[in-house]
């Protein structure tokens, strides 16, 4: 009986396109030759969490397949002798899949262009309140003045914490001169 897998994979990201879709190629013929590929989600190249290789960068990789219970061991067998192939995982998916990058519409891409950041801040607020509750868009303005103000009060603090602590460094260091 088959089951859901998702493959994981990481290319090197300093890899040129032609380079990254022939390897991309490669794999995907390797998951086919065991299994059947539903989906490829390509999330593209990312910062690595730490160097590999003494790489930065990573290509980053999801396919979606249907295989019988014992072919994900010949597929890690082929990706761990493989040298473009930095790191890969392959987890069973009992229910659905890994919700994919969700795609924004122009409609959506439009509705977050705004002008002013703290328009969109308020906008996205007076949202998601609406979505719990409904509740009048007046005291929301106020609900987020008030977090705004309470902000920049706090920045404030800390600016004056940092200062205060340069202050005594300069004069912890005025001391040991003398």
């Amino acid at each position: 009986m088959k089951k859901k897998y998702e493959l994981l994979y990481v290319l090197n990201g300093t890899l040129t396109d032609e380079a990254l879709k022939e390897q991309m190629t490669r794999v995907q013929a390797v998951v086919e030759a065991v299994g059947e590929v539903e989906e490829v989600f390509i999330w593209g190249r990312r910062r690595l969490a730490y160097e590999i290789q003494d790489l930065r960068d990573g290509y980053y990789v999801i396919i979606h397949f249907h295989a019988e219970p014992d072919q994900p061991q010949k597929i890690e067998s082929l990706l761990r002798i493989t040298d473009f192939v930095l790191r890969y995982l392959i987890t069973v998916s009992e229910n659905d899949y890994m919700p994919s990058v969700k795609q924004l519409s122009d409609k959506e891409i439009d509705k977050f262009s705004v002008e002013d950041p703290e328009e969109l801040v308020e906008q996205m607020i007076v949202e998601s309140a609406q979505a719990d509750d409904v509740i009048s868009e007046e005291e929301t303005v106020e609900s987020v003045e008030k977090s705004v103000e309470q902000a920049s009060e706090e920045a404030e603090a800390v600016e004056t914490a940092s200062d205060a602590v340069e202050d005594a460094e300069q004069t912890s260091e005025e001391r040991t001169a003398e």
